[in-house]
């Protein structure tokens, strides 16, 4: 079956058959609208049929084709959101500027500046959106973003975290916002290297003078997940799909509402949960001190293999010297550990050094009892906490170290 269209993007330009719609940029802080994206669609000039947007400039087959076509949304979005920016000059309009088209030559145009001037809207309430792996000029595309800021537009890297993401840009091009990809985002709640990555990309945000944005929120739990890691502005179906400018400027602030609620109960939930998990880690810790403490020094090995037969959650223990050296095997629960281990899933052997673990300084500054954060164990490969404290009250004490799983 024949697929081709029976029109050309210059017909549909010229036939203003480009249409834009806007979906909602939501900030939790303050539990409201702070902008949208402006997202182009066309209508099949002979049918009148929506025509997807990766089917539309897929049509485009040279460079100057989908620089017009680039052009023209953009013009769009800015006559669309026009009258919105006049009655709210606190809104955002995010639009997309197809990282190919920048070149020596586009850069100099100051055609979005001039096209913003012409619809009335400040250039500090347009956000230029970039897929900066899409640029074929690092120079160009840097130049690009420094004449675009001095002109007052924010700046923000699209698609951050795909595989075809560059993060060294970050730095080069120091981006106003950084939208975290959906492919992240989809199931964060439930998948740990998702969670752990998008957690590394806002501390990266944050650090750099960036605003994290996280795109395609679909979920209750999604937008939890991610107001706990510290996102405060989000976009996708859960807070709105995109839709006419009319019905964009009035959302529907059920979904924040709902949320703002549930988060509150969300964070008591789960500062609750890690008390109990403490707790709960403090106990086993502490039985196995006992133990330890009632044999000699040549049973340690025993004492440890002993007791996580007894107790099935700990992935492996070990003991280290003050000086952070081990002084024990790594004594591992053989049902937790992985078959197939790659080689870097390997227990510390005796004598490794542990001197610049969290586990072993924050022990060694004085604290009784410490359990780290989530990781992955180098030891089984699995998601553990590392519990650690002291075998003895001395300043020269031993440190009892246990993986737990989590």
């Amino acid at each position: 079956m024949n697929t081709t269209p029976d029109f050309s993007i210059h017909e549909l330009i010229e036939n203003d058959g480009l249409t834009t719609v806007l979906q909602p940029l939501i900030s939790m802080n303050r539990k409201g609208l702070i902008g949208f994206e402006a997202l182009t669609r066309a209508i099949h000039p002979r049918t009148g049929d929506n025509i997807p947007p990766f089917t539309l400039f897929n049509m485009c087959e040279d460079l100057e084709t989908l620089t017009r076509l680039d052009r023209a949304c953009r013009k769009k979005a800015f006559e669309t959101f026009a009258p919105i920016s006049k009655t709210d000059r606190s809104l955002l309009l995010s639009v997309n500027i197809d990282a190919a088209i920048i070149n020596e030559e586009t850069f100099n145009y100051g055609l979005t500046g001039k096209m913003a001037a012409q619809c009335g809207i400040p250039a500090s309430n347009i956000i230029l959106e970039i897929i900066e792996s899409k640029a074929g000029s690092d120079a160009a595309l840097t130049s690009f973003v420094g004449k675009s800021r001095e002109h007052g537009f924010l700046i923000a890297l699209d698609d951050v975290g795909t595989g075809h993401s560059n993060l060294d840009r970050i730095p080069s091009l120091e981006p106003d916002i950084i939208k975290i990809d959906r492919s992240l985002i989809t199931d964060i709640n439930e998948k740990f290297y998702n969670l752990e990555v998008t957690r590394s990309l806002i501390s990266l945000a944050e650090r750099t003078g960036s605003l994290p944005l996280a795109e395609g929120i679909e979920t209750v739990e999604e937008a939890l997940t991610l107001m706990t890691l510290g996102v405060d502005v989000f976009q996708g179906f859960y807070f709105g799909k995109p839709m006419p400018a009319a019905i964009a400027v009035t959302p529907d602030t059920t979904p924040i509402k709902y949320l703002a609620s549930r988060f509150k109960t969300h964070i008591l939930e789960k500062l609750n949960r890690q008390k109990i998990m403490e707790n709960s880690y403090k106990r086993m810790a502490g039985k196995l001190r006992e133990a330890l403490m009632d044999g000699t020094p040549g049973t340690a090995d025993s004492a440890l293999s002993a007791f996580i037969t007894e107790n099935t959650g700990i992935e492996c223990a070990y003991i280290l010297d003050t000086n952070g050296s081990q002084i024990s095997e790594t004594i591992c629960n053989p049902y937790k550990l992985k078959e197939n281990r790659r080689l870097i899933y390997q227990p510390a052997p005796l004598g490794a050094d542990h001197s610049l673990k969290e586990y072993y300084l924050i022990i060694k500054s004085g604290n009784q009892w410490h359990t780290t954060a989530p990781y992955i164990s180098l030891a089984s490969g699995n998601n553990c906490v590392t519990v650690s404290t002291k075998l003895y009250d001395t300043p020269k004490s031993p440190i009892l170290c246990i993986d737990i799983s989590t």
